[in-house]
């Protein structure tokens, strides 16, 4: 008999993730909301995160979009817009059981709904599907909450029926004690459909709990939401607090009487900054047992010459003469650290640059080089031609249809336009190409049946912009997994032809050290590219990606793809033109394609055949080089 085991090796649609950023970030206006898969749906004010819930996951397409999607508007347009946080702390500070807080949350997420609808009229659908499944759901658990004896979870499903109910609900036998109480609970529960605000539905849920804190049920089993802390603490009143004061309690509760003061004549030792050495002995220890005083201790008394004080300041600065100064320059420290950490991306964190420098060309890659270059002779000729004879055209072609300059043949439009163009000026000798290119390559282990071509259309690439003395890099790239560790991601770049060096004969023999090696953080390795390209005095900038598939990297399978696609938006941003050849299989699927568009917009051109990388690069190459003429 054959058995298998099935591991969880479940892929995150990327696609439908950024989509959902992309939603979140629009409905609040806030560009660094955070969307992250959580166990159960609620926003987080700092850092700025809202969780949808896994509980969509595995459902049919359309129930998982509008599911998702239902916990954006609830969150974004619903609790931002009508939900009173005062009145959820405040109900937050008295009941700390599980049954009430789930049940303030669903209740103040159905009265939400008809508001959001109200506001959003095309979330209509989503919501009857989240109504049609969280229904069903909530049926289901109440059959088993009352089988396996979880009375008070089962009257919160109940309850969840009796809200979203299409029909009349008749509650169910749940528990004797419970019972006796349903006809107050479910005339109390229908309240809701006439709650217009968060205090309603506080005063709703507030009589049920204290109904059925009076009966003796066991308390609530199961999570189904979450009711989030919506309190901040001020700095000003976390500063208030007295470091001074005991903020743990003793481990005895012993308080000493007003009248027990015992005196001690012995002089201790002190240490002040004057002292030359220090006499005597300091006892440092942990104080967990004694017995509470009624002295005050943060008010002040009379000095006494015998007075000293020691002091201790710790922090990241250096020895400094003034605590507030010392403190300053810590945190500013502390910022500029966070500031370089987050330099490229919060999803790099960790990255490190590791340069690889090419070796000396054996003589097996020399001639595996020529070999190539002669394959990609006819076509780098023929560009290189074709280009030539443009940037002569432009030289001797004159410019036509001006308002100064020396007076043309065509005469007519002096009569027939308003505002005639009638001059013409000779062309200027045209500068050569004014542009510069940076050609990334992906080196994931994915592409070790691709690498060969790649090479060839790195070659051609190479050769076609030497002999037109373009300027451009052609550089590997890929993270190093059997190195990694939770705080460094090693990131290592093969610089196979540098800028300085491009238009040098046979520069391009490095090309045939590139590799396939393990993961690819392709939206890391853009930004560095993006720094490197900014020093670059060249007014047309391009930067083309060979890729053949998604982001893959530590901690990266979901937020690789949104980052990569802030990256190329960032390049666009600065003037510069992105490109990147996907290059497919016969396998390749709609969602793949769909990504990688998704990521680079127009932007991202297909190459369903490896063998065909070099036939889709001379297109692009010649746009590219007689946009830059």
């Amino acid at each position: 008999m054959e058995r298998f085991i099935q591991f969880n090796d479940e892929t995150v649609n990327s696609a439908f993730w950024m989509e959902l950023s992309d939603l979140a970030a629009a409905l609040s206006q806030k560009t660094d909301l955070k969307v992250e898969f959580g166990p159960l749906a609620y926003f987080q004010e700092e850092p700025a995160v809202l969780y949808v819930s896994h509980f969509w996951h595995h459902r049919s397409r359309q129930e998982e979009v509008a599911g998702m999607k239902t916990d954006i508007y609830l969150r974004v347009l619903g609790t931002a817009r009508w939900t009173d946080e005062e009145a959820i702390q405040s109900f937050m500070q008295r009941y700390k059981d599980g049954f009430s807080r789930q049940l303030l949350a669903v209740a103040e997420d159905i009265r939400l709904e008809p508001l959001c609808v109200q506001l959003r009229p095309g979330t209509k659908k989503a919501f009857r599907i989240r109504r049609q499944v969280m229904r069903r759901y909530h049926e289901g658990q109440l059959l088993v909450n009352r089988s396996k004896g979880f009375f008070t979870d089962a009257v919160y499903n109940a309850l969840f029926v009796l809200w979203q109910a299409d029909a009349p609900f008749d509650w169910p036998d749940i528990h004797p004690g419970i019972d006796g109480a349903v006809p107050f609970i479910d005339r109390t529960a229908r309240a809701l459909f006439d709650a217009r605000t968060t205090k309603d539905v506080v005063k709703i849920v507030t009589d049920i709990a204290d109904v059925l804190e009076e009966l003796d049920v066991r308390e609530m089993v199961n999570t189904y939401s979450h009711l989030p802390d919506y309190r901040q603490v001020p700095i000003e009143e976390e500063a208030a607090v007295d470091p001074g004061r005991r903020q743990d309690p003793l481990a005895n509760d012993d308080e000493q009487e007003e009248d027990e003061h015992e005196q001690f004549d012995e002089q201790f030792s002190t240490w002040h900054r004057e002292s030359e050495e220090t006499r005597g002995t300091f006892m440092q220890f942990d104080l967990d047992q004694g017995a509470k005083t009624p002295m005050i201790g943060n008010t002040a008394r009379e000095g006494d010459e015998g007075d000293a004080a020691l002091a201790s300041v710790q922090g990241k600065s250096k020895k400094s003469s003034r605590e507030q100064y010392s403190r300053l320059l810590a945190e500013r420290r502390d910022a500029e650290s966070k500031a370089d950490e987050t330099r490229y991306g919060q999803e790099n964190i960790g990255a490190k640059v590791i340069q690889e420098k090419p070796h000396r060309p054996t003589d097996d890659e020399q001639e595996q080089y020529r070999l190539l270059k002669d394959e990609t002779a006819p076509v780098v000729h023929t560009l290189k031609r074709m280009i030539e004879k443009s940037i002569e055209k432009k030289k001797t072609s004159p410019r036509t249809d001006l308002l100064t300059g020396r007076l043309g043949r065509k005469l007519t439009r002096y009569f027939t336009d308003d505002n005639p163009r009638l001059f013409y000026k000779k062309q200027e000798p045209s500068r050569e190409i004014n542009a510069a290119f940076y050609l990334l390559i992906d080196s994931s282990a994915s592409m070790y049946d691709k690498m060969d071509d790649v090479k060839k259309s790195a070659v051609l690439f190479h050769e076609t912009l030497a002999s037109l003395r373009v300027p451009h890099e052609i550089t590997g790239f890929w993270e190093d997994t059997s190195s990694l560790s939770k705080d460094i991601k090693p990131n290592h770049f093969l610089t196979a032809v540098p800028f300085h060096t491009s238009h040098q004969k046979e520069a391009g023999y490095a090309i045939m050290q590139l590799r396939p090696e393990e993961d690819n953080r392709d939206g890391f390795a853009l930004r560095l590219a993006i720094e490197k390209m900014e020093r670059r005095s060249e007014e047309r900038k391009f930067l083309i990606v060979f890729s053949d598939g998604e982001p893959s990297a530590a901690d990266y399978d979901k937020n690789g793809v949104l980052d990569t696609h802030e990256a190329v938006m960032a390049a666009r941003k600065k003037g510069m033109t992105v490109f990147n050849l996907f290059i497919g299989d016969e396998a390749l699927d709609e969602a793949r394609q769909q990504t990688m568009k998704t990521i680079y917009g127009h932007g991202s051109i297909m190459a369903p055949d490896v063998s065909e990388l070099p036939h889709v690069l001379t297109p692009i190459l010649k746009k590219l080089l007689f946009d830059s003429i």
